[in-house]
């Protein structure tokens, strides 16, 4: 290890830690600049972090993301949880909570591509987002299968994205139909049913997670209108994925769109590994904890302040629950 035994040495490995660590450089092009060896850089700073130089801080906001990534996955007994930091406590507009996110879902997706996987797709704005972010040659050999048919402003924007549209096979059908004979007859196309098995095969699923409240993405999206979303409200629906809506339970609320919709069920959901659900904003929390009931997703990616609402109703959910549970003192039933 190189120590710092004069002004000279001090003055090497500073400059070797401020081209690394601050200008970006790699080691190679440290020595290069400093007319050393590599191995003399790999020295430098090791020097520089013994010596505290260079301390490598972790941030805070960072290890309370892992913690509650950790209480998600404990408490609600997932496969895995990404939880993306919040960047300060100002609360932010919808597209910025899921571009965050969807940077998020884009690096953990990473791990599952290689020639010949095939990733299932539900629409949803910060699903599109996500794709869009994956370097072409990630893609390479990747088929990337919608699980439901289409919404056409998100189809219309992977479209415009050639890296992605390469790769991409659509349902040629829409998501919503006018009616359940139509559902019926377009299910049965072959081309429809080519790409629903396709995207039923594959090693992992991405979709978003809708709400039923006001501003739902299904109205953002133009596929359904607020009265439509009320309704669905009204008979129990607290959200929706792939456009099929479940309650505050996880059981899904047939009488809603069940009957007109193209895609994959979530029944079907339930049994398929790897079903990655990524969903952003404290208005996402019921629907989420619904669809974590449900056993739709085995992995979610959210923020922190989701994270942070999932526990806390969790958490009254689980008390509420052991009270109900919990034997009553002797007369207590009586004096009820």
């Amino acid at each position: 290890m190189v120590l710092a035994s004069s002004p000279n040495d001090l003055d090497l490995i500073v400059r070797a830690a401020w081209l690394y660590h601050g200008d970006g450089l790699t080691q190679a092009q440290v020595a290069k600049r400093l007319f050393v060896s590599r191995q003399t850089v790999g020295r430098l700073l090791e020097a520089a972090r013994a010596q505290g130089v260079v301390r490598i801080e972790i941030d805070a906001r960072c290890l309370s993301a892992l913690d509650l990534a950790t209480r998600l996955r404990d408490t609600f007994g997932l496969s895995d949880a990404i939880v993306v930091p919040r960047d300060d406590d100002t609360p932010k507009p919808t597209g910025r909570v899921n571009e965050r996110v969807a940077s998020a879902l884009a690096a953990y997706v990473r791990r599952y591509l290689h020639p010949g996987a095939v990733v299932g797709v539900g629409w949803g704005d910060t699903v599109a987002r996500a794709l869009s972010m994956l370097a072409e040659e990630s893609l390479e050999g990747v088929t990337l299968a919608s699980a439901a048919g289409s919404i056409q402003a998100i189809s219309q924007s992977l479209a415009g994205d050639p890296k992605v549209a390469h790769h991409l096979r659509v349902v040629p059908a829409p998501l919503l139909v006018s009616s359940p004979e139509a559902a019926s007859m377009l299910r049965a196309e072959q081309t429809v049913r080519e790409v629903l098995e396709l995207a039923s095969s594959a090693t992992v699923t991405l979709t978003g997670v809708g709400a039923a409240g006001p501003g739902a993405s299904a109205v953002r999206s133009q596929l359904l209108t607020e009265a439509e979303v009320a309704s669905y409200a009204a008979m129990g629906a607290v959200g929706d994925m792939l456009g099929e809506w479940f309650d505050a339970h996880g059981r899904i609320v047939s009488e809603a769109t069940s009957n007109r919709r193209i895609g994959l069920s979530l029944d079907q959901l339930r049994t398929m590994p790897n079903v990655v659900a990524v969903a952003g904003g404290r208005e996402k929390a019921e629907a989420v904890l619904a669809a974590i009931r449900g056993g739709y997703i085995k992995v979610l990616v959210t923020d922190e302040t989701t994270a942070e609402e999932l526990l806390a109703k969790g958490s009254v959910t689980a008390g509420a629950a052991r009270a109900a549970s919990r034997p009553r003192p002797a007369g207590e039933a009586a004096r009820r």
